[in-house]
């Protein structure tokens, strides 16, 4: 009996020591504490960025192949009158150092022998008629926008739909290309200049050049082709017909854009689980564009090829 009672009493003391030695343990350990805190709030300012596609985004390329040369030939309704400069796809006839004294100009050149046509040397503008390719898309065109919401209240019966303003910035890149042979209709301008019986060899331009090549005659230089001359004289008023016919277009025309958006308005969002919600915005929206068109192209007519 003594025995057992000392065993006893030894427990109840080792107890007692132990006991002030558990909540410090408990204290000093993490996974032995238990800490409640209040839920945050939904934070009211959302800032995000996403990825936006636009869809069926349209270009129309008018008046392809309508290109004339610099200071271009008169068109059908010019007057013929004497004393004008006037450029051609194959040639000129322009106003000389002496102011065509006379009806007459040594300022003119042509390009090919086939332009001589009797007395008569006959130089040809070309106009195509409003040739124009068909609406070209270039679906997807790839962008991104910025947006911003601000929550500035919640509806519904449990009040769970958040509601606000939301403004957002995208940007969208637009690139269009049209590589296409098309064809149409030209009107042709001809006009034959009188050359009175002078010999029209010297004024016609080599290929590469742009005016004829001077030469030295008799001891005499002459300069054909040009404002100072002096050349062969040629007459300055034309003899005007015009005809029609067809132009062939090869080429490729190009339209590169930013388009710009901003939009501001209300929102709704309404929670789906609590990953993902469904959000719907209205208000006011404008766009600005800035873009650049380029082209390089070859028209075929019957007066030859230009660019």
């Amino acid at each position: 009996m003594k025995n057992r009672n000392a065993r006893r009493r030894h427990w109840i003391i080792a107890s007692l020591l132990c006991a002030p030695v558990l909540p410090l343990l408990a204290a000093e350990d993490p996974a032995l504490r238990v800490k409640l805190e209040e839920p945050q709030p939904p934070t009211k300012n959302r800032f995000g960025m996403s990825y936006r596609a636009a869809f069926n985004i349209t270009a129309k390329f008018k008046n392809v192949g309508n290109v004339r040369t610099p200071n271009g030939g008169p068109g059908p309704g010019d007057d013929v009158s004497p004393g004008q400069d006037r450029t051609y796809d194959d040639g000129y006839n322009r106003v000389d150092a002496t102011g065509n004294g006379g009806g007459h100009t040594w300022f003119w050149a042509y390009k090919n022998p086939s332009q001589i046509v009797g007395d008569t040397v006959v130089m040809h503008s070309t106009t195509v008629r409003g040739i124009n390719s068909k609406t070209i898309d270039s679906d997807p065109e790839h962008g991104f926008e910025l947006t911003y919401n601000r929550e500035l209240g919640r509806t519904g019966k449990s009040k769970n739909l958040p509601w606000g303003l939301e403004g957002g910035l995208g940007w969208t890149d637009i690139d269009i290309r049209d590589h296409r042979r098309l064809s149409g209709t030209t009107s042709t301008i001809n006009d034959a200049y009188n050359l009175e019986g002078v010999d029209p060899s010297r004024n016609i331009i080599e290929e590469g050049g742009t005016t004829p090549a001077p030469f030295t005659e008799g001891g005499s230089p002459f300069a054909p082709g040009t404002f100072g001359g002096p050349g062969a004289l040629a007459g300055d008023a034309p003899d005007r017909t015009i005809t029609s016919g067809t132009a062939q277009v090869r080429g490729a025309r190009h339209f590169d854009a930013n388009f710009f958006s901003l939009r501001v308005g209300p929102y709704l969002e309404i929670p789906i689980d609590d990953r993902w919600s469904f959000s719907v915005s209205a208000g006011a929206a404008v766009g600005w564009i800035d873009g650049e068109f380029s082209f390089n192209q070859v028209r075929t007519t019957g007066s030859g090829a230009s660019r």
